[in-house]
């Protein structure tokens, strides 16, 4: 079948980081308080089943005309146009134990033949300097989750509203990875692969190989 993970092995846990001082998954950073780009349904999804954070205000893009490029180059994704299910996405808050409230998101997909009732790989997309509430994170979260895989958007700086876009904001708190700080950011990336591993969606093999990384 199309979309029965073609890209990795039951035991494969994906994990995308970045080689610099920055996050990365996205190259193209954007905000935006714009509630259409940040309610946006995609193609398939039904609007109850997909909420990316607690705070439907959060900034998503760096303004209204990328987010409005971005929307359409979601909307227009020729794979997700032609995945016959559905998009669920939830906030993923968790707190490491060093007291970081991460608030990640969760997506996976229904249908568009998928098998239905069975856990699936885990992947973990870590985020951009910008933080994780990002529409750009979205749209690639929701393109693989039409593969069959449960996606987890990772947050490493504690934003549940999107003020990674501001460098007041977010200097400080990626200055605490930089230098001796990178074992801090190996630690909390390594919880927040556990904490998508244990989830119910993700097969007990994926599991084990988070527990291994």
């Amino acid at each position: 079948e199309k979309h029965d993970c073609p890209y990795m092995s039951d035991r494969t846990l994906t994990l995308l980081l970045a080689t610099g001082a920055t996050f990365v998954c996205a190259s193209l950073v954007a905000r935006v308080r714009s509630r259409a780009a940040r309610r946006l349904t995609m193609s398939g999804a039904a609007e109850p089943a997909v909420r990316w954070a607690l705070d439907d205000d959060a900034r998503t893009a760096a303004s209204a005309d990328q987010a409005h490029i971005l929307a359409q180059a979601w909307g227009s994704d020729p794979e997700i146009g032609v995945f016959g299910g559905t998009l669920c996405a939830v906030p993923f808050v968790r707190t490491t134990t060093d007291g970081l409230v991460m608030h990640g998101s969760l997506a996976y997909c229904n249908g568009g033949g998928l098998r239905e009732g069975s856990p699936r790989p885990g992947v973990c997309l870590v985020h951009t300097a910008v933080g994780p509430q990002d529409l750009y994170l979205r749209w690639r979260a929701h393109a693989l989750a039409t593969r069959g895989y449960v996606v987890l958007i990772a947050d490493l700086l504690g934003d549940p509203h999107g003020d990674g876009w501001e460098p007041a904001w977010c200097g400080p708190r990626r200055e605490v990875y930089t230098g001796e700080g990178r074992p801090l950011l190996q630690r909390r990336t390594r919880e927040a692969l556990q904490q998508l591993a244990e989830s119910p969606l993700v097969d007990a093999s994926t599991r084990r190989a988070a527990r291994a990384v």
